[in-house]
């Protein structure tokens, strides 16, 4: 019965795009009509595709995204702290993408217009809460002129590609590639200019996942220079080397708070493997997606996916029952739904593993529920977080923004 009815839908299917096929032709009607009718293909097509793998209830996380989209246009369209701006315009960007509506279009190319004038001469971006630039950050922020680029004109088109042009010339003349293949945490802002100043002198996780695996990646992939290719690929094979036997990556927090040399140090060891796991896979997820993506080197792929798999495995072991990752907090758990994209990302080129839908499911379910959402700090669903958290609050925020994308359209929040 069940495959009766699937031949059955798909005959109707075909039917459907014949039909608009003949009706959207130039000799049926004007420019105006033929695109409306492109309009209602476009909405029958999409209804009609194989429903996504990674929803149980794929139509409320629909309206779910739907209503964060227009919650981010109505009250996010300019932060001013770069990394979480980018990822709320990331999410609109996506959010364009599968349903059409051009205000998310328009509010994230506004916000980029911004961006662009943040740049300081010498080629980074502050923070927007503080004075130091710290690559991560930058990473984040810049995402958003990646996936941005095809959807404006040629000349915002050459404005991007020029900004970041200049941020990685700054990066390798500033001597912020360290020699172990990772990437420093950044400049410390300079105490009487205001102005960044000296680098951190530090190999640093997040940067090179962020900066390292997604925006060098993409400087090859728009330039085709193997210069930027291998240090992509070095910040990747680092981090992939700082890995534990069960999967755990390390978090070497920026200023000293934990140190991969230092060993026989509890407070060291808990900063460096526990206090920030979740919100380290996350980040190191959307790196490495990015680079596998678009790298064009099929050993260096096989390389970064035989490695991960420590990784993945653990990320699955320990999700929480209710859905959500890390326990509840202000920072690890924040922004650990990155880690959703990754084992999208994961279950759809390395391996078909059945845990990977049954945890997206369990996420999607805790976040249907108003009074979850709210809980783990969504502000579309109206928590109200403490002046000091407000960063933090604003990244669960975006961050599930994007997880909830790539749960509805596989894929979208990389696609180059």
């Amino acid at each position: 019965m069940a495959g009766r009815k699937k031949k059955l839908k798909k005959r109707r299917f075909w039917h459907k795009v014949a039909y608009f096929r003949h009706r959207v032709r130039p000799e049926n009607g004007s420019d105006f009509m033929n695109q409306k009718l492109l309009l209602i293909a476009f909405t029958l097509v999409t209804s009609l595709i194989q429903a996504t793998p990674f929803c149980a209830n794929e139509k409320a996380t629909r309206e779910y995204f739907h209503k964060l989209c227009d919650y981010i246009v109505r009250e996010k369209s300019n932060v001013p702290v770069v990394f979480v701006g980018g990822y709320y315009m990331r999410d609109l960007v996506a959010g364009y993408k599968i349903f059409g509506d051009r205000r998310y279009l328009d509010t994230a190319i506004a916000y980029g217009d911004w961006l662009l004038e943040k740049q300081s001469a010498r080629g980074y971006w502050v923070t927007g809460y503080n004075r130091n630039a710290y690559l991560a950050d930058t990473g984040s922020a810049l995402g958003l002129f990646v996936v941005l680029y095809d959807h404006v004109d040629k000349r915002r088109q050459r404005s991007y590609f020029e900004a970041i042009q200049r941020y990685v010339d700054a990066i390798q003349k500033d001597g912020l590639i360290r020699p172990s293949g990772a990437l420093d945490v950044g400049l410390l802002g300079d105490q009487e200019t205001g102005e960044p100043g000296r680098p951190y002198h530090q190999d640093y996780t997040t940067s090179s996942s962020l900066t390292g695996g997604e925006i060098f990646t993409w400087m090859y992939h728009m330039t085709r220079k193997e210069k930027y290719r291998q240090i992509a690929y070095n910040t990747q094979k680092w981090i992939l080397s700082t890995m534990r036997e069960d999967g755990v990556i390390p978090y070497n927090h920026p200023g000293g708070k934990s140190d991969l040399q230092k060993t026989g140090d509890a407070k060291n060891d808990f900063m460096l493997w526990t206090n920030s796991l979740y919100l380290n896979s996350a980040y190191v997820g959307e790196g490495l997606l990015s680079f596998d993506t678009y790298c064009r080197k099929g050993e260096w792929r096989k390389e970064i996916r035989r490695k991960i798999k420590p990784h993945i495995d653990y990320v699955l072991k320990t999700q929480n029952p209710d859905g959500t990752w890390s326990v509840p907090g202000p920072w690890d758990q924040k922004r650990s739904p990155g880690i959703i994209n990754f084992l999208i990302w994961y279950y759809r080129h390395v391996e078909k593993d059945p845990r990977i839908p049954a945890a997206t499911e369990k996420f999607e379910a805790f976040l249907l529920v108003p009074e979850n959402a709210k809980r783990f700090g969504l502000l579309n669903e109206g928590a109200i977080p403490e002046s000091k958290n407000q960063i933090a609050h604003d990244c669960v925020t975006g961050l599930t923004g994007r997880a909830l994308a790539d749960m509805l359209k596989p894929g979208v929040d990389v696609q180059w």
